[in-house]
């Protein structure tokens, strides 16, 4: 047992100098610990993270799911959920209608029933303009309300008779205003909007559209014009006139592929296999001429010949 102790005891046993160099080795080390401590934060900046992004998908997550649990509690409450008129369901959430008469309605009296504070101060306009609703009928023309809404609101929509004691004598003594008429590839924005149906978005829309073509050729292009459908256009297109004279046309020999890729009816492709024609046989003759060029079918020639030219 002895023994035993005597090799434990000269196991652990240090000779002085071992016992110095313990010593310098442990004091080091508590130097370098001590230097990283004190000098950490000067040699390691730390980078500020931009939350703000993440904040707002959480918010757009939150709002999802908001709207998903109206939808969820309407379902529940109401089996008849109609997937086949989507709108028509999310008008029925979104309104709490009661008895009221659209011509006395304040701002806060359209927001209980459902309306956006957007949708009532159109209506609330409407009327400050001398708008006034005779019959029902009438409420259903305001843009701002769709024929679902208007739907679901027409059974409490009550027009006191006073309200229509005169309509008879407007309807005789309201003289029609002229139509406003202009030439579309001349009108400005200003003009543009002059036009019942036309706001400043849509005529933006219309006069970009028509200096990329460089000019309607007819009235059927409205149709082209981005967000424009069927019931827009035949509200407007009265008001127009075309003057084939005012279209801008591209000269075919002398146009790159790039000037005629800027043309709405071109892609890539077309435009290179005219530019390449012209560069193998030498200039056209005639803009029919471009239809010996591969890829030039019937349909795009018809569309795109108004546009071009030789000389």
């Amino acid at each position: 047992m002895k023994k035993a102790l005597d090799q434990i005891k000269h196991y652990f046993s240090f000779s002085k100098g071992e016992r110095r160099g313990i010593f310098v080795l442990i004091s080091l080390l508590m130097m370098l610990i001590a230097v990283r401590v004190l000098l950490f934060p000067f040699l390691v900046k730390t980078q500020k993270v931009d939350f703000t992004n993440f904040a707002k998908e959480i918010q757009k997550f939150e709002d999802y799911t908001d709207s998903l649990s109206i939808v969820e509690a309407y379902k529940k409450q109401n089996e008849h959920f109609d997937y086949n008129n989507s709108d028509k369901s999310f008008a029925e959430i979104k309104l709490k209608p009661f008895p009221f008469n659209p011509n006395d309605l304040q701002l806060e009296q359209w927001k209980e029933i459902g309306l956006t504070e957007k949708q009532a101060k159109t209506i609330i306009n409407y009327r400050t303009k001398g708008g006034k609703f005779y019959k029902k009928e009438d409420f259903k023309k305001m843009f701002c309300i769709t024929s679902e809404e208007y739907d679901i609101l027409e059974p409490y929509i009550i027009i006191p008779q006073k309200d229509n004691k005169n309509l008879t004598t407007i309807k005789y003594e309201t003289k029609a205003k002229p139509l406003f008429v202009v030439e579309i590839n001349t009108a400005d924005t200003n003009d543009l909007q002059e036009i019942k149906g036309i706001g400043p978005s849509f005529a933006r829309r219309i006069a970009k559209y028509r200096d990329l073509l460089g000019g309607f050729i007819k009235k059927e292009q409205l149709m082209e014009v981005f967000g424009m459908d069927s019931t827009r256009y035949n509200q407007i297109q009265a008001s127009f006139t075309i003057n084939a004279s005012n279209v801008q046309k591209i000269n075919i020999n002398k146009a790159s592929i790039q000037d005629l890729k800027k043309h709405p009816y071109f892609d890539y492709y077309l435009a290179k296999s005219i530019v390449t024609y012209r560069t193998k046989n030498g200039d056209y003759k005639s803009v029919s001429d471009i239809k010996k060029a591969n890829l030039i079918y019937d349909d795009f020639y018809d569309r795109v010949s108004p546009y071009l030219t030789v000389n």
